[in-house]
């Protein structure tokens, strides 16, 4: 009777299971549609769940510091109680200053640099046509395939200036056209857009603080959830798990903040000495595309160099050989300092996890990609090296480079034979 029962239990989860999934395909869109929604509404929890992480190593240094310093004059009781409340504040203030600090710094630069590029757009393609005609009066032959293609060129930037990079001459135009209700929509709704933003990274810093000053128990919690469900041994397991993973990502991320960090402020002291306009915008773009392994001194190089090379060539191979220098600097000498072997993975594995997640979740998952792809191939090879110790197979990695077989009586491991010995196995 009791093997029925489990046969139709388990039919019935079977049937469940089919009938679940296919209304998780056909309802795709409504499922997706109530994720953004629910993304949206915990937007401030997880921005501040990222600003209390990133700030955590800082708060424990403090809170250490001040306990100790504290429990001179106070018990120990007040001397914890205080040394929390002092860490969080001084915690959350040293991360607003940091960016009040950058913003004070570079958006003024930014905008009067995004200005002198649009105002001297013009002259840029005046110039180049007056090159291109030159070019065309020297070479009878190509003169016309050159003006052509200078045309669709002009063509494509002008439609790129306008639609992307300045929007709002599309609005005013349609202002000039009696579109009223076009432009105020979109300028409303930019502003809320903007109003959203602002909003959830100032409750983002209000649930940092909590998070930060519960911190303790917070884990508490989670460790007590973790080993009610789990158990004392898998328990243990995760949490040497849920180490690796929080050492992975806290070391690889928080070092790639620091190294753009650095890797700015030097681009920006450089390009500064060398008076190369748009020190600013440049230093902020390098910096920025920094923080993405591989191709981010790639992303941030090329457009800064064009646009460097409109205004003056010469001070674009000055700007190439310095950002030469300084990114042999930063991947020979600051990274190693700063991540180290953070995530043990080849270089093959970094290009693929950038290309690969950068696909699925865009800029984020171009600068998460790396320690994610770290943490699966990990548990892998642990899954891997499972099955082959229940086998009593070997787990060094080198027994297989040049393995031909294994033997299945006695487990021993033959190599490849030389393919011109005319005694090889076939």
């Amino acid at each position: 009777m009791n093997r029925y029962v489990a046969m139709g239990l388990t039919a019935f989860s079977v049937i469940a299971a089919s009938i679940l999934l296919f209304f998780l395909f056909y309802e795709i869109r409504v499922i997706r549609d109530i994720i953004v929604q629910l993304i949206d509404i915990l937007m401030p929890f997880l921005i501040g769940a990222v600003i209390a992480y990133l700030l955590a190593p800082l708060y424990n240094l403090l809170c250490r510091n001040l306990d100790h310093l504290f429990s001179l004059r106070l018990d120990a009781k007040r001397s914890v109680r205080l040394a929390r409340v002092c860490s969080v504040l001084l915690s959350i203030l040293a991360a607003l200053a940091l960016i009040g600090g950058v913003v004070a710094l570079v958006v003024p630069q930014l905008v009067s640099s995004i200005m002198r590029v649009v105002n001297a757009m013009p002259g840029y393609v005046e110039q180049i046509n007056q090159w291109i005609n030159g070019l065309a009066e020297d070479y009878p032959f190509y003169g016309e395939m050159i003006q052509d293609a200078f045309a669709n060129l002009s063509t494509l930037l002008q439609n790129w200036v306008t639609t992307d990079l300045l929007p709002n001459l599309e609005n005013f135009s349609e202002l000039m056209r009696g579109s009223v209700n076009t432009v105020l929509g979109n300028v409303v709704q930019g502003v809320v857009v903007a109003v959203q933003a602002v909003k959830n990274l100032v409750l983002g810093f209000i649930i940092a603080a909590y998070l930060l000053a519960g911190k303790n128990m917070h884990m508490a919690v989670a460790k007590k959830l973790l080993y009610a469900v789990l158990g004392a041994s898998r328990g243990n397991e995760a949490m040497l798990r849920l180490r690796y993973i929080h050492q992975i990502f806290g070391g690889f991320i928080r070092g790639q903040i620091i190294d753009a960090l650095f890797v700015g402020i030097i681009c920006f002291l450089g390009t500064s000495l060398l008076r190369i306009p748009y020190a600013a915008l440049i230093s902020v773009v390098v910096g920025v595309t920094n923080v993405i392994p591989f191709f981010g001194p790639f992303l941030g190089a090329i457009p800064s160099g064009i646009l460097i090379l409109l205004t003056d060539p010469i001070k674009c191979i000055y700007f190439a050989i310095f950002i030469l220098a300084l990114q042999q600097f930063d991947g020979n000498i600051m990274v190693p300092r700063i991540l180290g072997n953070a995530t043990g993975i080849s270089a093959f594995g970094v290009l693929f996890a950038i290309i690969f997640f950068g696909g699925l979740f865009g800029f984020v998952g171009m600068i998460i990609g790396v320690p994610l792809y770290a943490v699966i191939s990990s548990i892998v090879s642990e899954i891997i090296n499972g099955k082959l110790r229940k086998k009593e197979l070997s787990l060094d990695t080198n027994d297989y480079v040049h393995l031909d077989y294994v033997d299945p009586e006695k487990h021993e491991y033959v190599k490849m034979r030389d393919p011109t010995n005319k005694d090889s196995r076939p």
